[in-house]
């Protein structure tokens, strides 16, 4: 008999790095988790087969059905607010590849490739609970082997007073467990939303504007080859992890010659594409060095703003993106 009914928010969304990459850990314990508005669920997208053969008529034969749930990617995407928790770490340096204290996206990033089940490599897959409130009348979603492919820092202070928000995508090429009935454990986001009115330093294009909200996306799709009884067989990255930050500043005399700079662009600026700096700094600091503009457009709202965007390019030495974030 069923005796509950769940809302999309009576889940939550928890997080625990592998220590073999696609492994299963205990979720009973060590989880961290994360604040998300809702909780997004998988498609499950099955391969499944049940066409007309040739020969047997004008209906599907039940013989002919054939389904596969191991070769295919399962995807989540989940957004929230930013605490600098552990769980804002673990996603953040995921796809940054780092462990490091700041989180550091290297001017020489690769990426890091694996097979399931086999290599351990760290800061490169963990394992998403879907946590149900109850498991008497519901079952935990876990997906192993999960990798973020996109990831977006925004703040605006448009919206919700400025506080920082995430959005992102995770991927996983192993099949999710959808009935798993364990009373899952850890330990949940801690510290106070990070806002921009708190930031001490912020600049863009090396200018010190007056800004009113800004984005930094980072975006490194993930690969899977291979076969396994539990899904793909191995894992990687796509040709470019790239960076890209937006903001929306204040048409004056500070910036009026943005616009003149991007028309006549003809080499990228060596220090302070994109920063901005917390009071403390462990909130969520962020440091993107070197690039170019890629846009610059008027924005005719109450005041006259410009929007701003501008792509992260690596130099011979150092980062390309640096996070600072509680360790």
């Amino acid at each position: 008999m069923a005796n509950n009914a769940f809302h999309p928010k009576d889940f939550k969304a928890w997080v625990k790095n592998e220590s073999t990459n696609g492994s299963d850990p205990t979720i009973t314990t060590g989880l961290a988790g994360l604040d998300v508005d809702s909780v997004s669920f998988p498609s499950l997208n099955v391969t499944q087969v049940a066409n007309v053969r040739s020969g047997s008529g004008r209906v599907a034969v039940a013989t002919d059905f054939f389904q596969d749930n191991k070769n295919r990617t399962v995807e989540v995407t989940l957004s929230g607010v930013i605490h600098g928790s552990g769980a804002d770490r673990i996603l953040m340096g995921n796809i940054m590849g780092s462990s490091a204290d700041p989180l550091a996206l290297a001017y020489n990033h690769t990426g890091t490739a694996g097979t399931y089940g086999v290599t351990s490599h760290s800061s490169t897959t963990f394992t998403l609970v879907l946590a149900s409130p109850d498991v008497v009348d519901g079952h935990n979603i876990v997906m192993n082997g999960c990798m973020v492919t996109n990831y977006q820092i925004s703040a605006d202070m448009g919206t919700d007073g400025g506080e920082y928000k995430y959005s992102a995508t995770i991927s996983s090429g192993l099949v999710p467990t959808l009935n798993d009935s364990s009373v899952e454990d850890g330990t949940m986001y801690t510290g106070s939303p990070i806002a921009l009115s708190t930031l001490s330093t912020k600049k863009v294009y090396n200018l010190t504007p007056v800004m009113s909200g800004f984005s930094v996306t980072i975006d490194s799709p993930a690969v899977y080859a291979g076969f396994s009884s539990s899904g793909y067989e191995a894992f990687g990255r796509g040709e470019e992890t790239s960076v890209v930050a937006s903001s929306t500043v204040k048409l004056d005399s500070v910036t009026r010659g943005l616009a003149t700079s991007f028309d006549t662009q003809s080499a990228h600026i060596a220090s302070d594409l994109f920063t901005a700096t917390q009071t403390t700094v462990s909130d969520c600091s962020i440091s993107i060095p070197s690039g170019i503009l890629t846009n610059v457009a008027y924005n005719e709202g109450d005041m006259m703003m410009l929007d701003v965007e501008m792509k992260a390019l690596a130099l011979t030495s150092g980062s390309i993106l640096t996070i600072d974030l509680v360790a």
